[in-house]
């Protein structure tokens, strides 16, 4: 039974049930942030499954619902969090504070932990099977929604509308879960004996993994062709000066260190959609890098009203303010934006104890700059009036680390790796 057929019978038994008849329009719920505060469940156990060493490993999620909440069913969004397959964590902030702000619009949302790792030197075949394995898990989490609402129904979700999201690396996971559907499409380095079929072996067996609309944030496609007509809508935000993940079809290098493949980043996945007419939106973070919404206020007040707005629509609702952010980049004072410009200098590079970063024009300030991990975290921050900063390592592991630099009339995005 192919996905199309077997939506189809959940759908036509959810109407019988009652579930599809749901109205989600005309209350402001999942248009706005109807609930003030959150309750969240920890380490919710949703399966385990062998990691790439060949132990094995719990699985987790964190539950955030709204609070005081009586509505019987409600849409669900997964979300899984970055860090490059080898690290981050469902706590990260970027997949929290997405978490806050939808489960506020009356969406029950998770963050899960998935199986992180591969052997080092990573090359195509072993990051081709970390994606795997962390699509599997992020199924093994839908199928334990589905068995809840047929079983002891505690998380009270409506299982016709379940979306799966993430953040770079779990942009990746939601993405493939959906697109990479078919046994034929499967790769090479994918071997289902070993790794667990097309399901996989991480738990809740017997339910299915379908999901009804995907969020990609800053993630990519191994093979855009893999979108067929019909497949589930997406909503992609992508930066166009993005050193980590592809903003179009280019080398994936990670941790920026080893080449492993050349994948569709979200700018052809949405070229390519728009060709075979699959609904889907996406949003360009104009002269931005990896990630803009984390630890940024502005950009993740972007980022929710973008996504927002996409899924509220997939409600079949329309949104109170449809065209709240044109796709350009918004006026902060910012008139240029440049990645890896020549206005700015990093020395030593590389470091091993301090580093100093310089406007090359004496006259240009810094005003504020971040520095960033792979894993798209914010390390160190620091708001300056001067030319020079001079920076010390401390305790920041080795590693390649974004630097963000903002002046009065410009932002830059430079690379540092400390040995």
């Amino acid at each position: 039974m192919n996905k199309y057929t077997l939506l189809f019978l959940m759908t036509f038994m959810s109407y019988h049930f009652g579930s599809a008849q749901i109205n989600y329009c005309n209350s402001g719920r999942y248009d706005a942030e109807v609930f003030s505060t959150v309750r969240i469940t920890s380490n919710v156990n949703y399966g385990s499954n062998v990691d790439y060493t060949g132990a094995t490993q719990a699985l987790t999620m964190d539950v955030y619902e709204p609070d005081s909440d009586s509505l019987a069913a409600r849409p669900l969004i997964v979300w899984a969090h970055g860090g490059s397959f080898m690290g981050g964590t469902k706590n990260d902030g970027d997949v929290t504070s997405l978490c806050n702000h939808f489960a506020k619009r009356g969406y029950v949302c998770v963050s899960i932990n998935y199986r992180l790792g591969m052997t080092i030197p990573p090359n195509q075949t072993t990051a081709t099977q970390a994606v795997y394995r962390a699509v599997q898990d992020m199924k093994a989490s839908i199928r334990f929604f589905r068995k809840d609402a047929v079983t002891t129904n505690v998380y009270k979700i409506d299982t016709n509308f379940i979306v799966v999201g993430g953040s770079s690396a779990g942009a990746f996971t939601a993405l493939h879960l959906a697109y990479l559907d078919e046994p034929s499409e499967l790769p090479a380095q994918i071997d289902t004996t070993l790794l667990g079929g097309m399901e996989g072996n991480s738990g809740n067996p017997g339910y299915s993994s379908a999901v009804n609309a995907v969020v990609n944030l800053c993630g990519a496609l191994g093979n855009k062709t893999w979108l067929h007509p019909g497949d589930e809508p997406l909503c992609s935000m992508h930066g166009t000066v993005d050193n980590v993940v592809p903003y179009a079809t280019a080398m994936l290098n990670l941790l920026n260190i080893w080449a492993i493949m050349v994948v569709d980043g979200s700018y052809s996945i949405n070229d390519y959609a728009n060709s075979i007419g699959l609904t889907n939106v996406m949003f360009t973070y104009f002269g931005q890098d990896h990630v803009p919404y984390s630890g940024s206020l502005a950009y993740m007040d972007t980022t929710v009203r973008f996504v927002s707005n996409f899924l509220y629509s997939q409600l079949a609702c329309t949104p109170a303010d449809p065209n709240p952010l044109p796709n350009t980049f918004p006026s902060t004072g910012i008139n240029n934006l440049i990645g890896d410009a020549d206005g700015i200098s990093v020395y030593p590079n590389p470091s091993i104890n301090q580093f100093s970063v310089e406007m090359k024009n004496a006259d240009e300030k810094i005003e504020n700059l971040q520095m960033i991990n792979s894993c798209g975290q914010i390390v160190t921050e620091i708001s300056s009036t001067g030319n020079k900063i001079v920076l010390q390592r401390n305790t920041m592991p080795s590693g390649i680390y974004l630097l963000r630099i903002q002046t009065h009339s410009n932002a830059y995005v430079k690379r540092i790796r400390l040995y």
